[in-house]
């Protein structure tokens, strides 16, 4: 399905810093880390938050978001609050069925697994995101949570929220930028990673939602070791804690 939507008002005239420039064939792709799982995305005056929590005041220093996206309920992922105070009269927020219930403004658009919807200039598109380890499966069930393609007219970006590196990455399709979490013993260790990114094949990658459960972080420097002799993938780091 398809919506054509009239931009979002600013919330804010000032553009925060930025932290990392992706570069695409209709101009550059801009990339705010904002701690753990939460960031946005600027292309083109179009702006997206991915599962914004602690508060609306956090991000004040960009627009109002044209798109949410949320991936799924965990608290580190979505706050009910902090999306309905970010969400505009246009604000599209897409969600996996089990969180739109919880939605406090807008109507969510729910999306399914291999589902899309196209608004404000991008496509937006859910792929599976699960546990599949034994011990780990009530963590993220499969069929419950979302992971993004966001297409950028033809620049696409991998948004993983909470997943292993399960069979369905490699239907993926070309990835050109992609954020995997590694925490333990939620998601992926840094081995799984590695395989995920070897599937995906991303042409950067950027490691996030790495803090584990014991408050310790993940050995990113394996990350990059054991993708080192990859030309093809490049590993940014960005300053998420």
């Amino acid at each position: 399905m398809a919506l054509l939507l009239v931009a979002a008002s600013s919330v804010a005239a000032d553009q925060p810093a930025v932290a990392d420039t992706l570069a695409t064939d209709h101009g550059p792709l801009l990339v705010h880390p904002f701690g753990h799982a939460s960031l946005a995305l600027v292309w083109q005056k179009t702006e997206i938050m991915v599962d914004p929590v602690g508060g609306a005041q956090r991000y004040s220093g960009l627009p109002r978001p044209h798109l949410i996206l949320v991936t799924h309920r965990h608290g580190d992922h979505f706050d009910a609050d902090t999306v309905r105070d970010l969400a505009g009269e246009h604000t599209v927020v897409v969600t996996p069925q089990d969180v739109a219930e919880s939605i406090p403004a807008n109507d969510a658009v729910t999306l399914a697994h291999g589902e899309s919807i196209a608004a404000h200039g991008v496509v937006v598109a859910a792929v599976p995101a699960y546990n599949r380890t034994d011990g780990r499966l009530e963590f993220h069930p499969r069929g419950r949570d979302n992971g993004y393609v966001v297409d950028f007219d033809g620049f696409r970006v991998y948004i993983s929220g909470d997943t292993e590196d399960v069979p369905e990455l490699a239907e993926l399709g070309e990835v050109d930028a992609a954020f995997l979490c590694m925490n333990l013993p939620w998601t992926m260790s840094p081995a799984q990673a590695v395989r995920a990114a070897r599937t995906i094949g991303p042409r950067v990658l950027y490691p996030y939602h790495f803090r584990n459960g014991d408050g310790t972080m993940t050995d990113l420097e394996e990350l990059r070791r054991e993708l080192a002799d990859d030309e093809t993938i490049e590993v940014r780091v960005l300053d998420w804690y």
